[in-house]
């Protein structure tokens, strides 16, 4: 018959659950955030969060009641025993908020007399702390369960929680605190230079502000610091992403009718077809044909990737064009014109090369106009998606422009308001249908990819009628 011990908290102290093994000797105390050795714990149940004043934690052991009562009188032995070490009387108890981590060995456990409990912590575990106990002689513990502290010597304090990511100082610079028991104090070292960015490992909040910790116990806060970018467009607009983009669909996808963009372009020049219209089309598909019978292979027609190795094209190419991402050149410091000028110098590494229809992979291949504009948007932390450079090379996404258009996410704006780094649209003048954009590099002169090659033009160069300009960046 199993021995179910109930233990009262009070209000608004951390739950803790104690769960004494005569075998392991160990106890559970408080759950924390952190990465804890759950070996051997036992589940614990928990009230609703609805519950006031008095809250209860059952946990159930696996003793038989004669087991239980011998470790009773047994732990009623070892504190008589221990007796002696309990000269030292608790002199503070500043309220603390923390996690202790014990190290390579179990941690022993103390009652607030100082009198050492007959359970402890597990190695290398970690434990929610709410309050500091030091003692006339010096000692000092971290409490850990209701009447349950640990010897300050035995684990490493930390504060906060785990919580990465990139903070951004301000104009003024950030100045560095050291995190004590209760409170963040000035470290005394010099602030962190303006508009500057750093990795922070854990977050705390104390006095209405959040901390972050940028080095070993190195803190800027919030009156100084800010986890949002310098820039950001607003609501409803193509966000800023302050991280590389992914690629977007299948990377190494198979070729088929209808399929365009760089690997159909190799294809087709494989086997000396023109790419004035990178198209995979039957004329493609024949060929193909011949080569998979001849190689033994299974003959579909389809360039698969035993079929694009039997035309002595390598793997590194097969998956490389397809994930191209454009390197993001922005981060959370830059300003609209950083965004502005990474999006067109990313454009300008195309130039010279040849327009190639669906295309939109790297500057060492041609691009056709909307994969153009698309990746020099990566590069400047824009995901126009769905439009992406995969989904431009599949079947009926050629016209990557239209979609551009029509994506109210960039809104149109006057022609007397054009400015740098805002999309230019043309419309074919036979049926006013948009099927070309440029990017403005002043309020004349774009660059694009036209059939022929990429590069600088005036917007009055007879590539259709101007429908409009869009803007990327507010």
């Amino acid at each position: 018959m199993k021995n179910r011990h109930k233990i009262i908290l009070f209000s608004n102290l951390i739950l803790a659950g104690i769960s004494v093994g005569l075998l392991q000797n160990n106890v559970k105390a408080d759950a924390t955030d952190t990465a804890v050795n759950t070996e051997n714990v036992q589940p614990v149940a928990t009230q609703d969060a609805a519950t006031t004043n008095l809250e209860a934690t059952e946990v159930t052991t696996s003793n038989t009641e004669n087991n239980t009562q011998a470790a009773t009188n047994d732990q009623s032995v070892q504190t008589q025993a221990n007796t002696a070490e309990a000269t030292d009387q608790p002199i503070t108890s500043p309220v603390v908020d923390g996690v202790v981590t014990t190290g390579n060995e179990q941690s022993n456990l103390y009652d607030a007399q100082g009198t050492r409990l007959t359970v402890s912590l597990a190695a290398n575990s970690g434990w929610v702390t709410d309050q500091k106990l030091s003692t006339q002689a010096g000692s000092q513990y971290y409490r850990v369960s209701t009447n349950a502290f640990v010897n300050a010597t035995d684990v490493t304090l930390t504060f906060g929680h785990p919580n990465s990511g990139v903070v951004r100082t301000q104009g003024w610079g950030a100045k560095t605190y050291t995190r004590t028991d209760t409170d963040f104090v000035d470290s005394g070292a010099a602030s962190l230079g303006a508009n500057t960015s750093w990795q922070y490992a854990r977050t705390d909040d104390l006095n209405g502000l959040t901390y972050y910790m940028v080095g070993n116990n190195a803190w800027i806060n919030s009156n100084d610091a800010t986890t949002a970018p310098l820039y950001q467009n607003p609501a409803g607009w193509l966000q800023i992403s302050n991280t590389q983009i992914q690629p977007e669909g299948n990377v190494g996808y198979d070729l088929y009718s209808g399929v365009e963009g760089i690997k159909v372009w190799k294809v087709r020049k494989y086997f000396g077809l023109s790419n004035s219209h990178t198209i995979y089309d039957s004329s493609v598909i024949s060929r193909v044909r011949n080569v998979q019978a001849n190689a033994g292979l299974p003959v579909t027609g389809v360039t698969d990737l035993p079929t694009w190795r039997a035309m002595g094209f390598s793997d590194e190419d097969w998956y490389g064009i397809d994930s191209y991402i454009a390197p993001l050149q922005t981060n959370a410091n830059s300003s609209r014109s950083d965004h502005v000028e990474a999006m067109i110098n990313q454009a300008t590494k195309y130039i010279g090369q040849p327009w190639v229809s669906g295309a939109a992979s790297s500057p060492w291949y041609g691009v056709d106009c909307s994969g153009l504009v698309t990746q020099a948007m990566y590069a400047s932390g824009i995901n126009p998606s769905p439009v992406g450079s995969i989904q431009h090379a599949q079947p009926g996404h050629e016209w990557n422009s239209r979609d551009m258009w029509t994506d109210g996410r960039m809104p149109h704006i006057p022609s007397s308001q054009r400015q740098r780094g805002d999309l230019v649209f043309f419309t074919d003048p036979s049926t006013g249908i948009i099927w070309h954009v440029g990017i403005l590099l002043d309020a004349n002169t774009m660059i694009d990819s036209w059939p022929g090659t990429v590069g600088r033009s005036s917007i009055y160069s007879n590539k259709g009628n101007i429908a409009g300009f869009a803007r990327v960046f507010s």
